[in-house]
């Protein structure tokens, strides 16, 4: 049975090339667009759309109005497809934190005629987002202040639906100068300098964007520059960012980025692998775990998209399958085993 997708865009135009799109496909049909928050809000009440595609720019309020009353309401995947998430990072991450489970950014703007030309690429995505387990916010948790405990260097992947699992793990986090984060989101360049900042508001650890040949720092959360892939040099002082190649089709990779902690930080080290397609950390999931290090994979029915998780899993080598609420307590436990 075709899921049924809720088109809000304010052009005609761009409606209708989006729907042509989605009604090429044998997985969904249209069954409404909307110009508006109100008209857009109306439509999903009375057409109950499985999958809506959503627009920031609208006439009056914008698409994260309406993305805060579904998100609050009755929760469904929303696509954002936006000039908007190109040149504005910001907009783009506010709405992942909020619930949208991934973005397209329009080819040629605001009036994207050549749209068509993307077309597989729209529906791919469209795809894995009806794929995703839409669940509403957890309340947050308060970071633990803490003393006597061991070092701790951690490893986390996210991709798909990462972005606001990140928003409740990263605050939630112990807070002590004995804790290391390094953080692998997949998302294009420019997109990770935003999460850094997003998240280094609402975090009582700082937060920041890996730079090449940067110190890592205590109590510090590192972000994986996105285009670019991220290790720890040998020394275990330094990040590494680099242009090398992309390892299963992604670049930052949690693999390249485990792998070098493993063989620095040894049992120190904790890999965690949360929401995202694909197997992007499992690989380096089994090196930490033979080199001693814990692991953890988010509980698959708890992530947005089950894929990297499961896959951790299936490799033999995760000692925790938590929820993501879980987490921080899991990680509170084991500095307080190393102390």
């Amino acid at each position: 049975m075709s899921k049924r997708v809720l088109i809000v865009e304010d052009s005609i135009l761009m409606q209708q090339l989006i729907s042509d799109i989605i009604s090429a496909t044998d997985e969904f049909e249209v069954c409404g667009s909307a110009r508006d928050v109100v008209e857009g809000w109306a439509k999903f009440n009375k057409l109950k759309p499985d999958v809506v595609t959503l627009d920031y720019e609208l006439p009056g309020e914008n698409g994260l109005a309406l993305l805060a009353k579904i998100m609050n309401t009755n929760p469904v995947p929303v696509l954002i497809i936006s000039a908007y998430t190109k040149e504005g990072a910001d907009v783009t991450i506010r709405s992942l934190e909020m619930g949208a489970v991934d973005f397209f950014t329009k080819p040629s703007g605001t009036i994207s005629i050549d749209l068509h030309h993307y077309s597989d690429e729209l529906s791919n995505k469209l795809k894995l987002v009806a794929q995703a387990n839409v669940m509403r916010r957890i309340k947050k948790k308060i970071s633990p202040r803490i003393n006597e405990v061991s070092e701790l260097y951690i490893g986390i992947a996210a991709s798909t639906g990462g972005v606001r699992t990140l928003n409740y793990l990263i605050p939630a986090l112990p807070v002590h100068n004995n804790l290391r984060v390094f953080v692998v989101q997949h998302m294009p360049k420019y997109f990770t300098a935003s999460l850094a900042s997003h998240l280094n508001e609402r975090s009582s650890l700082p937060v920041k964007e890996a730079r090449d040949g940067e110190l890592i720092a205590r109590g510090e959360i590192l972000i994986a520059p996105g285009g670019y892939q991220t290790r720890v040099d040998v020394s275990g002082t330094k990040v590494l960012v680099t242009n090398e190649p992309a390892r299963h089709g992604v670049k930052p990779s949690a693999d390249i980025l485990f792998e070098s902690m493993a063989a620095i930080f040894k049992e120190k080290s904790v890999g965690i692998v949360l929401t995202g397609m694909g197997r992007d950390g499992a690989d380096g999931i089994k090196v930490i775990k033979n080199h001693r290090g814990a692991t953890i994979a988010q509980e698959p029915g708890d992530a947005v998209i089950s894929g990297m998780p499961q896959s951790a899993i299936n490799t033999g080598s995760v000692d925790y399958v938590l929820p993501v609420r879980s987490i921080p307590d899991k990680i509170l436990e084991l500095m307080r085993k190393g102390a």
